[in-house]
């Protein structure tokens, strides 16, 4: 079987080193106008909605790279660094919803929805997509009560956890979604789900939904901004 391509954060070496062995791994682009814990943020440079990947057109290295291989993009042109500028892409696809804050959804990916019958739910978080971990087409995990009430209204099953024990830098604390990735069967998470206040009802969330579960280390969970799955 061949390797399934991702597009993830280099900063944290032990991290990237994980997916590497693997998986076929892109580096993100670092976005230097950005905050800098958000430079390298995958979920701030690409959105992946069906088989359409929504690309930063501020990420001309990454854009290289994926015309290099063969991969086919949509450039999004006018995103900001500073927010809600820069959270056009981060949103969450979630079955046929993608979950965001529509007022700061980039046109485009607005308009391939609604040509493609793919509903938007709006949320007040803008930071939609780094609070939220995608556990199947109808079930997620978030520590945001605007994702949390929404979702509950448009049909899908959340746990809702308590914010916090993720690390994000030294004046901020990270979200569930920067700290993992489901890829096939598997939710792993960045670090150690055991070291989450909650970790009895995610670890019971997740096997309810039968769904394995695999971390990267013994550390506390760290939000490196999620990872992309290319294809």
């Amino acid at each position: 079987m061949d390797k399934k391509t991702i597009l993830m954060s280099p900063a944290d070496s032990k991290i990237y080193e994980f997916f590497e062995r693997q998986f076929n791994v892109i580096c993100t682009d670092c976005l230097e106008d950005f905050i800098p814990y958000e430079r390298y943020h995958a979920d701030m440079q690409a959105l992946k909605i069906k088989d359409k990947l929504f690309i930063n057109a501020k990420c001309k290295k990454l854009i290289n790279k994926l015309t290099e291989l063969g991969i086919n993009y949509i450039i999004c042109e006018g995103i900001g660094n500073n927010y809600p500028n820069n959270v056009a892409l981060n949103a969450a696809l979630i079955g046929n919803k993608l979950l965001c804050n529509e007022k700061a959804l980039h046109p485009l990916i607005k308009d391939y929805c609604n040509s493609s019958g793919i509903d938007i739910v709006h949320v007040k978080q803008g930071y939609t997509k780094c609070s939220t971990l995608v556990i199947d087409e109808n079930s997620i995990i978030t520590d945001d009560e605007s994702i949390h009430k929404s979702a509950v209204k448009a049909g899908i099953d959340v746990l809702l956890i308590k914010k916090g024990d993720i690390f994000l830098n030294e004046n901020n604390y990270g979200f569930i979604g920067g700290a993992s990735v489901v890829i096939g069967k598997t939710v792993y998470f960045f670090g150690s789900i055991n070291t989450h206040q909650d970790y009895d009802k995610l670890k019971g969330f997740i096997l309810k939904k039968n769904m394995n579960i695999e971390c990267t280390g013994t550390q506390r969970l760290i939000d490196i901004g999620g990872i992309i799955i290319l294809d």
